[in-house]
C-alpha cells in the first residue's frame, strides 16, 4: 500500500529540488534529490535530476554513477529513452546508448521530433548507419519537418551519397528558406559552377538576418564557399571576413588558456612520466593527431581501407577516461584542471577503460583508428596509458593548414581559427608541443607529411603501415571507395580520391592574409611567400 506521508515528503523534496534547479542552486538541488533517493532508492526521475545537479557541481563520477543506476531500472518509454540518450552522450557512453536504442525499439515507437534528435546524437558518436535509419523514419512520418530533412541530408553526405544529400537539403530549404545550416552544408557538398550555384539565393537570405547573429555567420561561410568555387575571390574574401568577424564576437578565443595548458602539459609529460609499462590489449589503437585540416581524414581513410583496421572516426573516448580519472568535466580534449589531476592518476586504469569502452568500434578487428586532431595535446597521456598505441601526426604546410582552418566554419571548436593572428599563434603553440613529443618520446610518434602522402602515396603508406605493424594492402589507397562514413569537414572532398592540387589555395587571398602570413613568418614556421 502507498504510504501517504512518505509520498507527501517526496513531493515536498521534489518541489524543493525543482526550485533549486531553476535558481541554479545546484548544491541544494542535489541535496533534495539525494534525500528522495534515500527514502525511495528506485526513484528514477530523482536519479536523473541528481545526475544533472551533480554534474553541474563538477562531481563527475557521482553524476555518472547516478546515470548508470537510472539506466539499470529504466523502462522503454520513448521520452525516457530520449532523456537517457542525451545523458549517455554527455558521458561518452556510445555503446550503452546503442544498446538502449536496440532494446527499447526506439525507432518503432518514438515520434518524429525525438527520432530526429536521437539521430543527431547517434550521428555525433559516429554511427551514421543507425543515424540514417532513425532520421529516415522521422522524415517518413513527418516529411514537412525541415529539421529532419536537413539532418537526413547531412547524414547522407557523411555516407558519401551526395546526390541524395543534395535532394534532402534542397527539400529542407524549400520548407524553411532561412535555415542557415542547410545552406552551409549544401555549399560544401560539391564544387559549384558558373551556371550551377546559389550565390543570389544566399545573398537574399543574408539580407534578412540579424547582424552579428549565428545565422549571419553560417550564411557568410556558405557564400564564401560558393564564391571561392566560382573564383570570384574578392567577393569570396568579403564573405569570409564577415563570417569570421561575427564568429569572433559570438565565441571569443582566449589565447592565454591555450598557452597555460600547453605549458603545463609539457611540464608534466617528462620522458619518465610518459614511459608505459608493457601490457597486452585486445586490439591496437592508432591515434591520428594534428591540426584540423591537415589531412587527418585522408590518413584515416587510407588506414580504414585496410582489412585489419576498423575506422573509428572522431570521438572523445580517450577524454572520457581522463574525465573519470580526474573526476572532472571538461568541455574539450583537455583542460588545466584535468591536467593537474592526472599527475597522480592510475594510467593503467585509464588505458584499460579506453580499450573496453571502444571495443564496440573495433568490431573484432586487431586495429582501431581514433582520429581526433585535438588529441595532439593528450599524446603523452595516450602513450602512458596505452603502451601499444601508435600515434600518427599529420604535418601540412603552415599557410595551407591555417587558411583551410580560417575558411572552415567550426561551430563549437577551434575558436582560434576565426582570427588570423590567433590562428597563427595557435599554430606556433601546436608546433612547439609536437616538438616536445618528439623529444620526450621519439619512438612513439610518426610524422607524416601531407605532401608526401598525396604525391608519393604508396611509399608513404608503406611507411605508415610498417610503423603500425600492418602488412601493405594496395586496396587501402582507394579512398574514393563508397564504403565507410566520413563525418568531418572533409566528408565531400575525400570522396574525390587523393587530390594533388590542393596546395596554396590561399594564394588568391594573399593580400588579405598579411596578418596571418606575417605572424607565421615571425614565429619561424615558414618563409615569407614571394
Amino acid at each position: 500500500m502507498p504510504n501517504p506521508a512518505l509520498q507527501s515528503t517526496i513531493q515536498r523534496l521534489w518541489e524543493r529540488g525543482e526550485t533549486a534547479m531553476r535558481q541554479k542552486n545546484w548544491r541544494e538541488a542535489a541535496k533534495a534529490f539525494e534525500e528522495i533517493l534515500a527514502l525511495e532508492p528506485g526513484h528514477l526521475p530523482a536519479m536523473l535530476k541528481a545526475s544533472s545537479a551533480l554534474l553541474q557541481l563538477d562531481q563527475y563520477n557521482k553524476a555518472r554513477a547516478r546515470l548508470m543506476s537510472a539506466l539499470a531500472v529504466a523502462n522503454h518509454h520513448p521520452g525516457l529513452v530520449m532523456e537517457l540518450g542525451r545523458k549517455l552522450r554527455q558521458f561518452h557512453e556510445p555503446a550503452l546508448l546503442l544498446d538502449l536504442l536496440e532494446r527499447s525499439r526506439f525507432i518503432a515507437n518514438a515520434p518524429p521530433p525525438a527520432l530526429t534528435e536521437m539521430a543527431l546524437i547517434v550521428s555525433s558518436i559516429g554511427d551514421q548507419e543507425t543515424a540514417l535509419a532513425l532520421v529516415r523514419r522521422a522524415t517518413q512520418l513527418a516529411p514537412d519537418a525541415f529539421q529532419g530533412r536537413y539532418l537526413h541530408g547531412t547524414v547522407l553526405m557523411f555516407l558519401g551519397r551526395m546526390e541524395e544529400a543534395e535532394t534532402e537539403l534542397e527539400a529542407c530549404i524549400r520548407l524553411q528558406p532561412d535555415f542557415p545550416q542547410a545552406h552551409w552544408v549544401l555549399s560544401r557538398l560539391r564544387k559549384w559552377g558558373e551556371h550551377d550555384h546559389h550565390v543570389e539565393r544566399l545573398r537574399q537570405q543574408m539580407a534578412k538576418v540579424r547582424p552579428g547573429s549565428e545565422p549571419e555567420a553560417y550564411f557568410s561561410f556558405a557564400l564564401h564557399n560558393e564564391l571561392h568555387d566560382l573564383k570570384r575571390f574578392d567577393e569570396s574574401w568579403q564573405a569570409l571576413e564577415r563570417g569570421c568577424q561575427v564568429k569572433t564576437k559570438l565565441d571569443p578565443y582566449h589565447e592565454r588558456s591555450t598557452r597555460e595548458l600547453f605549458g603545463r602539459v609539457k611540464q608534466i609529460c617528462t620522458p619518465e612520466f610518459v614511459r608505459a609499462a608493457p601490457r597486452e590489449d585486445a586490439y591496437t589503437p592508432i591515434f591520428i593527431v594534428g591540426m584540423h585540416r591537415s589531412g587527418t581524414t585522408l590518413l584515416e581513410r587510407i588506414l580504414g581501407g585496410h582489412s585489419l583496421v576498423s575506422d573509428g572516426g572522431e570521438t572523445y573516448a580517450f577524454t572520457a577516461q581522463l574525465k573519470i580519472a580526474a573526476d572532472h568535466k571538461t568541455e574539450h580534449a583537455l583542460d588545466l584542471q584535468t591536467a593537474d589531476r592526472l599527475v597522480d592518476a592510475d594510467f593503467d586504469a585509464i588505458g584499460r577503460g579506453f580499450i573496453e569502452a571502444s571495443r564496440w568500434r573495433a568490431k573484432g578487428k586487431p586495429f582501431l583508428t581514433e582520429k581526433l586532431p585535438p588529441n595532439l595535446i593528450n599524446a603523452g597521456f595516450i602513450a602512458k596509458a596505452l603502451p601499444n598505441a601508435r600515434i600518427l601526426h599529420m604535418v601540412r604546410d603552415p599557410a595551407d593548414t591555417c587558411f583551410s582552418n580560417l575558411r572552415t566554419y567550426f561551430s563549437n571548436a577551434a575558436l582560434y581559427s576565426f582570427d588570423q593572428v590567433s590562428l597563427a599563434n595557435y599554430f606556433g603553440h601546436y608546433r612547439d608541443l609536437m616538438q616536445h613529443w618528439r623529444t620526450v618520446m621519439p619512438e612513439r610518434v610518426l610524422d607524416i607529411a601531407y605532401d608526401d602522402l598525396v604525391r608519393d602515396t604508396e611509399a608513404t603508406a608503406r611507411r605508415i603501415f610498417d610503423f603500425c605493424g600492418l602488412p601493405f594492402e594496395a586496396d587501402a589507397l582507394r579512398v574514393e571507395r563508397s564504403s565507410g562514413a566520413v563525418s568531418t569537414a572533409s566528408s565531400a572532398s575525400v570522396r574525390q580520391g587523393i587530390l594533388t592540387d590542393r596546395g596554396a589555395a590561399w594564394a588568391p587571398y594573399q593580400a588579405h592574409l598579411a596578418p596571418l602570413l606575417d605572424r607565421l613568418v615571425e614565429l619561424g614556421v615558414m618563409e615569407r611567400p614571394a
